[in-house]
């Protein structure tokens, strides 16, 4: 009778139903790699794939739209930029339109942000064009568009009063009255500065030529340019 094997330390903490190693890989070869129908990375790859897609294509929309708005067409005959002033046309005669009525050139006359455009034959806001904010709500009818209604054009509650009349145009007004205090303001101070270094410049040029006279006559009279000092040997 074969004595028992003593026990160690390390079988106390090792399981009981221990598989052999035949066993486990019989158990590994069963068992089945996942399809690719069935892998949780896959779908969501897809489904990241799929909202990249999405986000890009209304970026792709939003970029086209914004693109589409600021490429509205615009008359070559009016200002292009704020530093342009208002062209105001003044023709003996304007086109008509189906109503026998036309633009007047008199309604130039106390109204500097009006100009006219004789290409399109409308009518816009050279402040509201050029000095409006993102948050100024402004129609597109003194802005892009153009207004052609000359039928209601002076009447009180339409047409160019209820324009000039707006918060948006008041707004922009005195922006355009900022921009050109600050204009003068920057034309001041380039002035002064101008002023400052012209005489700077005139006098160091007033000096060089004092010196330049002296340093000639000492060369014709062949005199030394500096004297002996009294205290040398």
């Amino acid at each position: 009778m074969q004595p028992e094997k003593r026990k160690t330390i390390k079988s106390f903490f090792l399981p009981d139903n221990k598989k052999t190693r035949n066993e486990e890989q019989q158990e590994t070869a069963v068992v089945d790699p996942p399809s690719s129908s069935q892998n949780p990375c896959s779908d969501s790859l897809d489904q990241t794939h799929s909202a990249s897609s999405s986000l890009t294509e209304e970026t792709t929309d939003i970029t086209a739209v914004s693109q589409n708005f600021g490429n509205k067409s615009m008359p070559e005959d009016i200002s292009k930029s704020c530093n342009d002033h208002p062209r105001q046309p003044k023709l003996s005669s304007y086109p008509s339109n189906f109503q026998n009525r036309s633009f007047q050139s008199s309604w130039f006359v106390n109204r500097n942000w009006l100009e006219y455009s004789v290409k399109n034959d409308r009518i816009y806001c050279f402040n509201c064009r050029h000095f409006r904010s993102y948050k100024t709500n402004i129609g597109d009818a003194f802005t892009t568009c153009g207004y052609n209604n000359w039928k209601r054009a002076l009447e009180s509650g339409s047409g160019l009063h209820k324009h000039e009349q707006s918060q948006a145009h008041v707004i922009t007004t005195k922006n355009l009255e900022s921009f050109k205090l600050r204009q003068q303001l920057q034309l001041s101070v380039i002035n002064s500065l101008d002023n400052s270094r012209s005489i700077l410049v005139r006098r160091n040029r007033d000096r060089l030529i004092k010196i330049s006279s002296t340093l000639l006559l000492l060369a014709r009279q062949m005199i030394a340019f500096r004297g002996h000092q009294e205290n040398e040997k």
